[in-house]
């Protein structure tokens, strides 16, 4: 419950609102207008969350001429909606026959590749089960499917956990897979502006890892001189609610010692 209600007041668009109604309606000097003004052009810009994406950014320490034991590929890139969503109409299309993707896909993709061109030798994905009206999906076994179709063979893509729900789940059920008289070789892969907060999260449960970001933004100066970075929009405010839920994530788990 105190999770949701966090999400609901970093949500750019209900502090829109405050601003807003406080301009409107309340009796506020006018200086404390103009800040609040400001504040409503700074959360609308791209420009600000796509700043805190390049200074939130953790450099990769992927080496290309090192093997990996393990890569852990974090969970996200398919379509959880659709699938239950098609079993329910009972069309002529079997959903588990097909793959339907979104950009966090990249994480399993680059862990596929990987794993085919011989830098990883076991790739594990989370058992991430998403739940809702339409029904339960497995999205686990969709991503195994499909890495098998690109030729990585069964024994090779290992899902594990019981359900994660999120990261932190992911850290502990692979911390207990882990065999402690093993020096294991682990790469994580997720994306880039996810990276600071897994890796904290992994190496919290004593997991020595190498990181590798996906989903990297392009050079911080050609994101500067993009004039489109700087119109307000609703562009803007979900670049502002991408960078608040991973840096109000981070101060959450950090405040619950779990970083």
């Amino acid at each position: 419950m105190l999770q949701e209600a966090v999400k609901f007041f970093i949500d750019p668009v209900i502090q829109l609102l405050i601003v807003g109604f406080i301009l409107l309606r309340g009796k506020i000097s006018n200086k404390a207008k103009v800040i609040l003004i400001i504040f409503f052009f700074l959360i609308s810009m791209p420009i600000t969350g796509i700043l805190f994406k390049h200074l939130w950014k953790v450099n990769d320490s992927f080496q290309n001429n090192k093997i990996y034991d393990k890569a852990v590929v974090l969970s996200g890139g398919v379509d959880h909606r659709w699938y239950p969503q098609e079993k329910q109409r009972k069309n002529t299309v079997d959903p588990e026959e097909y793959f339907i993707f979104n950009a966090a896909a990249e994480r399993f993709l680059t862990g596929i590749e990987l794993a085919l061109s011989g830098n990883i030798k076991l790739l594990y994905y989370g058992n991430y089960v998403r739940k809702s009206p339409r029904g339960s999906f497995d999205t686990s076994i969709i991503v195994k499917n499909f890495a098998e179709k690109k030729g990585l063979s069964e024994d090779r893509f290992i899902i594990y956990g019981d359900e994660v729900k999120n990261t932190l789940d992911e850290a502990v059920y692979f911390k207990s897979i882990l065999n402690e008289s093993i020096k294991n070789k682990i790469l994580l892969i997720t994306s880039q502006s996810h990276m600071r907060r897994a890796v904290a999260l992994f190496e919290k449960q004593g997991i020595d890892l190498d990181c590798y970001s996906v989903q990297k933004r392009i050079p911080l100066v050609r994101d500067l001189l993009d004039i489109n970075n700087y119109i307000p929009g609703v562009r803007g405010l979900n670049f502002t609610k991408s960078a608040y839920y991973e840096f109000f994530g981070f101060l959450g788990y950090l405040f619950l010692g779990k970083l």
